[in-house]
């Protein structure tokens, strides 16, 4: 159960506030600094900032709309206009075969609410340094084992929240919210 919508134009100006502040580089390490922040601010404050669905990867979580953004901007062509619109706002090159991406315009922070920047912010802080190798360990955390082990290789927003040692209160919060983002649809 994915329990969260993805908010497009939030997940859009996550990446580019994390981009505008490494400037280029992997689209792993953005992805994991994303992974970070949303499991960060579940447990903080019981929802996540993009929402987007992570996938437990070989090498880790990856968010699935953020992901086809990233393609979308490397081959210049998406089937929805919506999505064009969207990955315009990134330069997609390839160094040793690894896509590295650079924004090709600023974060609107108007649409990131202020604990949004500050976990981002954070998260940014917290793994800016860290290899592609490290990045890899840190995010084979439970929520990506109990993933991986499944046919839907979907993670589970409250096994991130577990993860991150969230309270069971909160615990509790971030299913009452889930619960009503779902049916809004």
């Amino acid at each position: 159960m994915q329990g969260f919508n993805v908010n497009k134009t939030k997940t859009l100006n996550a990446a580019l506030y994390v981009l505008n502040h490494l400037g280029e580089t992997d689209s792993h390490k953005i992805f994991k600094i994303l992974y970070f922040a949303d499991q960060e601010h579940l447990k903080q404050f019981g929802r996540p900032i993009t929402g987007d669905s992570y996938q437990a990867t070989k090498l880790g979580p990856v968010p699935s709309f953020l992901y086809g953004l990233f393609k979308a901007a490397e081959k210049g062509v998406h089937p929805f206009a919506e999505a064009i619109e969207m990955f315009t706002a990134f330069s997609v090159s390839r160094k040793d075969n690894i896509p590295h991406i650079q924004a090709t315009k600023a974060a609107d922070i108007n649409e990131l609410a202020e604990t949004d920047l500050e976990v981002i912010t954070n998260s940014i802080k917290a793994n800016k340094e860290l290899s592609f190798a490290e990045l890899v360990i840190k995010s084979h955390d439970i929520a990506w084992i109990n993933a991986a082990k499944k046919h839907d290789t979907e993670i589970s927003y409250i096994d991130m929240a577990i993860a991150a040692n969230t309270s069971h209160v909160m615990i509790n919060h971030i299913v009452l919210n889930a619960e009503n983002e779902c049916s809004k649809n």
